[in-house]
């Protein structure tokens, strides 16, 4: 059975219920969008085919939405909000018999705005009202993944869910196996709450480093560091309290590494090193991202 729902900051509204009758949960039929389209840019020549670009287009999910009446269209219309956003949803979808749990990171999503949602008049065959909506998805498939390492001046590092087998722990060294499972290399955020000198982070595989960050500061007990490539959210910044320093442009990074960091597609090692480690916690957030689910 496809499932569907919506997820708004914390709020969720199930588009798979069979009873309408319930607080924000209606039943999206008839979805359509959930492949993948590219653009496929060539030319021929003497009867020969040449590639020069595949693109691919973002998707626009639509289905039909059942209503139990004008009221619950009202309710849902007050949950999308505004419409006219930057801002966008999460729109879940899971074949899965098991009734999902909407609190699990453990899902696939897609980032959507809303594009259309028509309002109609009441069926008179099934009592329902039925609205057309579409969505334009601003994201691949997506499915969320955490790891928290726990340092320690001496000692191996304790791991927490998600993580694959630690292979170094002690006082300058930790780190973890990253298996992204998706088809697409991933952007990650890396944020550090410890009394640490000279962060450095590493991507390495097959014995090779790949990619490399490096920042000179010395981040102060009740301090942190967020280091995010994704490239619509990119930064890197100390925080104190409400005070923020953007340890990137000011100079603190290191030119001869990249600073920031994509984990490729397949298995990894992230490879968290420091001058001086004190007790606090690395945590390593990204996700797993698919053209098709």
């Amino acid at each position: 059975m496809r499932r569907f729902w919506l997820k708004k900051g914390n709020r969720i509204w199930d588009l798979s219920s069979a009873d309408l009758g319930g607080a924000a949960a209606n039943f999206m039929a008839e979805p359509s969008g959930l492949g993948a389209k590219v653009k496929i840019d060539s030319f021929e020549v003497e009867r020969a085919t040449f590639i020069e670009k595949v693109r691919f287009e973002s998707a626009e999910i639509g289905g039909k939405i059942y209503f139990d009446g004008y009221a619950q269209f009202t309710a849902f219309a007050e949950f999308i909000g505004y419409v006219e956003t930057t801002e966008p949803l999460r729109l879940y979808y899971s074949t899965s018999e098991q009734k999902p749990d909407y609190n699990s990171i453990d899902e696939w999503y897609k980032l959507v705005l809303i594009k259309e949602l028509q309002k109609g008049e009441i069926d008179p065959k099934t009592g329902k009202l039925i609205c057309d909506i579409k969505f334009q998805g601003v994201s691949r498939w997506k499915r969320d993944r955490i790891m928290t390492l726990q340092l320690a001046p001496f000692g191996a590092p304790l791991v927490y869910p998600y993580v694959y087998p630690y292979v170094y722990g002690g006082q300058n060294n930790v780190g973890v196996h990253i298996d992204n499972t998706g088809n697409l290399p991933t952007h990650c955020t890396v944020r550090i709450d410890a009394e640490t000198d000279t962060p450095l982070f590493r991507i390495i595989r097959n014995d090779q480093i790949i990619e490399q960050a490096r920042y000179n500061i010395y981040i102060r007990p009740g301090s942190h560091l967020i280091v995010n490539s994704d490239p619509a959210n990119q930064e890197a910044s100390l925080f104190t309290g409400t005070n923020r320093e953007d340890v990137y442009y000011l100079g603190e990074k290191d030119y001869t590494y990249s600073n920031f960091l994509t984990i490729p597609s397949g298995q990894s090692l992230f490879l968290f090193t420091a001058r001086n480690s004190q007790f606090g916690r690395v945590t390593l957030s990204y996700s797993l991202q698919r053209e098709l689910i």
